[in-house]
């Protein structure tokens, strides 16, 4: 079963902008950030306070990021770790996986393409992290889902339900927050019930 955890993340990277960017998009996703953009007070803070994913830039300043994924992995090896790299060549992707980064990232970095190799890692250790904005949006996608499966338009279910149609696309789109009642009620009319809906979301 997915549980909702509280998740700490590490980013290594000497570039303060990419801290920041990066970090305001975590952020942004209810997620706690640490970044540092030199390794030896990230390891020293990883020992006191794991983390569970961590971002590192294979291109360090004063240190070869393969060497500081290795030494996180000593020192936290049940924490997920992404290499980042701008145009990364074959031999450093080969020495990142062989010190123990799980996926890669390009520089620079995209936040769907961030967003997406968290989540992988994060449904790896049986994690789901989301803020409220996150949530709607996965019920919604549900609720329109079994509408879709069931056949029926906004209009009928909307009818059948009380509500407008406008009210049943703005659930769909994840727009707006649903009571449990409401949830109920389009259940209902989807001829299925609220803990397939909500079944690990």
């Amino acid at each position: 079963m997915v549980r909702v955890l509280s998740v700490r993340v590490l980013l290594i990277d000497d570039d303060p902008d990419v801290c920041r960017r990066v970090g305001g998009w975590l952020r942004a996703d209810a997620l706690d950030v640490v970044t540092f953009p030199e390794p030896a007070a990230a390891l020293a803070h990883v020992a006191r306070a794991p983390c569970r994913v961590g971002l590192v830039d294979l291109r360090l300043a004063d240190r070869d990021g393969a060497e500081v994924i290795a030494e996180l992995r000593q020192v936290a090896p049940e924490m997920r770790l992404i290499a980042l790299a701008a145009f990364p060549d074959v031999p450093q992707v080969v020495a990142a996986m062989r010190a123990g980064a799980v996926d890669l990232l390009e520089k620079p970095i995209r936040e769907p393409a961030l967003r997406e190799a968290l989540h992988r890692q994060l449904a790896v250790l049986g994690a789901a992290v989301r803020n409220e904005d996150e949530y709607n949006r996965r019920l919604g996608a549900r609720v329109r889902a079994a509408r879709v499966q069931a056949q029926r338009t906004l209009q009928q279910v909307a009818a059948q339900c009380g509500l407008t149609a406008a009210q049943v696309s703005q659930i769909e789109l994840g727009k707006t927050a649903t009571s449990t009642w409401t949830l109920a009620r389009l259940c209902a009319a989807l001829d299925t019930t609220p803990d397939r809906i909500l079944a690990d979301l």
